[in-house]
């Protein structure tokens, strides 16, 4: 079999790569799901109206106006996560594996004070909130139909080969993967020489980071009838992702010429934006709370570097051997832009004996978009824009998460309980995944320490790489979460 193909200056030809914005890392940088205090969590992340606690300041900012001294508190928490993957077609082949982190949910302070009978308290937060992690690792196996290069031929289409994108259809025609036999611009594979032959292929994907919140916040209680209060918020977001996609021919010599691919993915993305979020809580009657909040969309600044591999191996009369190709050293710089989240609840104190939580946070993730007029970009990317909006209002809609759970007070220690559900963001998809609570904690006047535990699972879909004409491969992984956390705090 003879190829034709150049690698002169073909990698340095685009530079330009879309690939990593996508509807899921808009979803991955909007998502806001903060372990909390130990208090917090275990009472199933409840006290968004109760009021009193460093982690329910992060939802609601009113909170911080029923703080009756100043305290200095810390969380720190570890994360065992377990997961099982396969693909959809290839149920037999089911790949386990186990990774760990340790986080640090929150530190900070509430500087408090009490002005007169009418304004009860006028109070300061200062501090950090971890609002989500993005530690994840993925590895699957197994034969399923189809190829990585059916995507990369189906999107060279119609372009000159000086044109193709230098991280994935690039190094594909230079290292011999898609090839153009007639000189008409569409690009053949091996694979399309078996179609129905069903190729072995392995993946292991490691991502690291996560989101957190800088913030600075204001609350007063008025006469212990309403609690208002202000957060101003500065997320701060970091991503590092390291993929190693691979696909082998059988003993057979299933697809011919072809032998093997292993193809590798760095993607690093960081940024910052700026938010407000806006609470009230009021009390009808002394112990009975209702409490709204809204927390306003944020507009991240981030910048991705990036770079790709591809190593091709093939067996034709003029050649024997795999084929290395690297990309160049690839970075963009976008924007973008998260959803209004609208949260409401209640709480009943039972004065000395501890209190019931109930509340519910609403995020419509069909309203995210990418921006890529940012940055000296005007509109230059304006149609990539408008495709990649477009994926995102077809794949997210709204989803309510639903949180309850309370505190049995026992003299000096503090027994706790809860479960929370979260809805899945993907249209057509009504499933709650369920989270279990537990804790207990010890306080005094002037310490108090927590401690808590979150079970947790959910299922993920997953798709190596995306085509139109071809089979597409699905995986599918179970995760299971166990969280642990400690929280230690100092009244003065």
């Amino acid at each position: 079999m003879y190829r034709i193909f150049t690698t002169l200056g073909l990698l340095l030809a685009v530079t330009f790569c879309l690939s990593a914005q996508t509807a899921t890392e808009a979803y991955r940088f909007s998502l806001s799901d903060p372990l909390g205090t130990a208090r917090n969590m275990g009472s199933g992340n409840s006290m968004f109206a109760i009021g009193a606690d460093f982690s329910a300041i992060g939802s609601n900012p009113a909170g911080i106006g029923a703080f009756w001294k100043s305290e200095f508190i810390a969380t720190y928490g570890m994360q065992f996560n377990h997961y099982t993957s396969n693909f959809r077609s290839d149920i037999s082949s089911t790949v386990e594996g186990n990774y760990d982190r340790f986080v640090l949910p929150n530190v900070g302070f509430i500087l408090a004070s009490t002005p007169n009978r009418s304004l009860l308290t006028s109070n300061l937060a200062i501090g950090y909130n971890r609002v989500a992690e993005y530690r994840t690792d993925l590895s699957y196996a197994g034969h399923t139909l189809g190829s990585i290069t059916d995507s990369w031929s189906e999107n060279a289409a119609g372009l000159m080969p000086e044109q193709l994108n230098g991280f994935e259809e690039g190094l594909a025609y230079s290292t011999g993967a898609i090839y153009d036999f007639d000189e008409d611009l569409f690009y053949e594979t091996d694979y399309q020489l078996s179609p129905d032959y069903r190729l072995y292929k392995t993946e292991f994907a490691e991502i690291k980071g996560g989101k957190s919140e800088l913030f600075i916040g204001y609350g007063a209680n008025l006469n212990d009838k309403v609690l208002l209060g202000a957060s101003f918020n500065v997320p701060l977001v970091n991503s590092t992702e390291f993929r190693t996609y691979s696909e082998i021919d059988g003993a057979e010599d299933g697809v011919p010429y072809f032998n093997n691919l292993t193809f590798t993915r760095f993607v690093n993305s960081s940024g910052s934006g700026i938010n407000g979020k806006f609470g009230i809580t009021v009390k009808p009657v002394k112990d009975f709370h209702i409490a709204f909040a809204a927390h306003t969309p944020t507009k991240l600044f981030i910048t991705d570097n990036y770079s790709t591999t591809l190593t091709y191996d093939y067996t034709d009369g003029q050649h024997d051997g795999p084929i290395y190709q690297g990309s160049p050293y690839g970075s963009f710089q976008y924007a973008v832009v998260t959803p209004w989240t609208l949260m409401g609840g209640i709480g009943i104190v039972a004065g000395r004996k501890g209190f019931i939580g109930a509340n519910f946070k609403w995020t419509d993730y069909g309203n995210m978009r990418y921006d890529y007029s940012v940055r000296g970009n005007y509109n230059y990317y304006i149609n990539e824009e408008q495709q990649v909006n477009q994926d995102i209002r077809s794949t997210y809609g709204s989803v309510f998460d639903i949180n309850l759970g309370g505190e049995i007070v026992l003299q000096s220690w503090r027994l706790r309980g809860g479960v929370s559900l979260t809805e899945s963001p993907y249209l057509g998809d009504n499933m709650m995944y369920p989270a279990y609570h537990a804790g207990f904690g010890y306080r005094t006047d002037y310490f108090y320490v927590d401690l808590a535990y979150k079970w947790a699972s959910r299922d993920d879909g997953y798709m190596p790489y995306e085509t139109t004409d071809a089979t597409q491969p699905v995986v599918v992984t179970d995760y299971t979460t166990h969280s642990v956390s400690m929280t230690t705090g100092f009244k003065f």
